[in-house]
């Protein structure tokens, strides 16, 4: 798992340097439609990960590319998403990252996500419980009430917009104390494995946008839940937070 974790975290390097130079320039749009914007930077960041994880014996289920190799959710494969936050890097908003895990089903192995933007290197092993931001271990706070915490969370493109969707959420928002909407999920786990955020909620988000950081947050001794939307193939509705007891309250 060390040597995985190497060259997951490498590959999210090479792709992240290759992302922070076209960062103020901003990348060419290739479809913006309805919620959703894709980017050439998404497709150029995808084939250099792609082509450094080759060299591991393991499929990859990506956001761009979809599945490459052949697929068994009873056996290990790489989850990727080239660029976790493509709105905001399309705007030259610091809030995007790469974000690469290894997963085995609904069970986090091992997570690297790259905020390239501030050369910040999350990287965990869910069976090892060791987790680190560049040389620092992470942990996650030490909040326990979800009236003093705080929680991240978003509307992702293919959730339910319909207003009783939507209301639904008011509920989990009244139980904190702030709440934070970053747009990019990859980096609110991020957050929560190093203590910046308490907690995440989220339903329908694709599996890529969040496999990563559900590794960090669990590495770095967070609680989290993850369950197969009923709407989405790679769909999820995630919730994780830093202590059993906010856990409890989402």
């Amino acid at each position: 798992m060390d040597d995985l974790l190497q060259e997951a975290s490498a590959a999210a390097r090479k792709a992240g340097d290759h992302l922070n130079l076209a960062f103020q320039d901003r990348s060419e749009v290739l479809s913006d439609q309805g919620r959703d914007i894709k980017l050439k930077a998404d497709r150029e960041a995808e084939a250099i990960i792609l082509d450094l994880l080759q060299a591991t014996p393991h499929p990859v289920l990506a956001e761009e590319s979809g599945e490459v190799g052949n697929i068994d959710t009873q056996s290990p494969m790489w989850v990727v998403d080239p660029l976790d936050g493509t709105f905001n890097y399309s705007r030259s908003q610091p809030l995007c990252c790469v974000s690469i895990a290894l997963v085995q089903g609904n069970r986090p192995l091992l997570g690297v996500v790259y905020d390239f933007t501030r050369d910040e290197l999350y990287s965990g092993l869910c069976e090892t419980k060791k987790g680190f931001l560049n040389d620092q271990p992470l942990k996650v706070s030490s909040t326990t009430e979800s009236a003093k915490a705080s929680l991240a969370t978003g509307f992702p493109v293919n959730r339910d917009y319909s207003n009783e969707s939507l209301e639904g959420m008011i509920g989990y928002f009244q139980r904190f104390k702030k709440i934070r909407m970053f747009g990019t999920a990859a980096l609110s786990l991020a957050w929560v494995s190093c203590g910046k955020v308490d907690a995440y909620y989220e339903e329908d988000i694709m599996y890529w946008d969040v496999a990563a950081g559900l590794a960090l947050v669990e590495a770095a001794g967070g609680y989290v839940d993850i369950r197969d939307s009923n709407r989405l193939e790679w769909g999820k509705t995630i919730r994780c937070a830093s202590s059993p007891s906010i856990w409890e309250s989402i």
